[in-house]
């Protein structure tokens, strides 16, 4: 059984790897998004020094690896009763399978320390979200919504990153108390987004903070 926790572990961490905000950068403007703005390889200093046709790009191709990784762990690890994608019917029956949770938490830590970039990647948001879009899909997406009017409102993409990432905690125990694979994957999360936010939340103290 552990070589099946070791490898969902391993393929998600490789995919989380990917950064599509590097390659985004590479391709369309050939330059490394870590050398410019805030030095970080994620969805918000791509659009503010890549636009938002970039800056979408990227956002959607990190969700899809925190999807991908995800679902991929809870195919790999077995599952009583669980067959190919029937892997969101016992999300709804028993909880989320261990394998989702393994999957998930190592591509968000691979997309923030990846390897093939010297380890360092982006803030893991939009991973983590792609993440709670399988373990807690409508949550997920109605906490998406109000992140998005936060961000709108302030214009401050870390507030919303940073208020979405604890209401996905709080979702977790309203609303799935007891699964306790939910809770450790969605407060493990919550410390790798806030450590990863550690200078915004500074700057945000210090009234200094980067607007879009």
């Amino acid at each position: 059984m552990v070589w099946y926790y070791l490898l969902s572990a391993v393929i998600g961490y490789l995919l989380g790897c990917v950064s599509f905000g590097y390659l985004a950068g590479k391709l369309f403007k050939g330059k490394d998004i870590r050398e410019v703005g805030s030095g970080n390889a994620g969805t918000a200093n791509v659009i503010r020094n890549y636009g938002w046709a970039i800056g979408l790009l990227t956002f959607v191709g990190d969700v899809a690896k925190g999807v991908g990784a995800a679902l991929i762990g809870g195919l790999i690890v077995p599952q009583i009763g669980m067959n190919g994608l029937t892997v969101f019917g016992m999300i709804e029956q028993t909880g989320v399978p261990i394998g989702v949770c393994i999957g998930g938490l190592a591509v968000v830590t691979g997309h923030i320390w990846p390897v093939f970039l010297k380890f360092r990647g982006g803030k893991g948001v939009a991973t983590s979200l792609g993440v709670f879009l399988i373990i807690m899909p409508m949550h997920a997406a109605v906490v998406l919504g109000v992140c998005i009017i936060i961000i709108a409102l302030t214009r401050t993409m870390s507030i919303g990153s940073l208020i979405g990432t604890m209401l996905m905690v709080v979702a977790s125990f309203l609303f799935f108390w007891g699964d306790m694979f939910n809770h450790i994957t969605c407060i493990l999360l919550l410390i790798l987004v806030y450590y990863s936010h550690r200078k915004n939340i500074k700057r945000l103290a210090e009234g200094k903070e980067n607007q879009l």
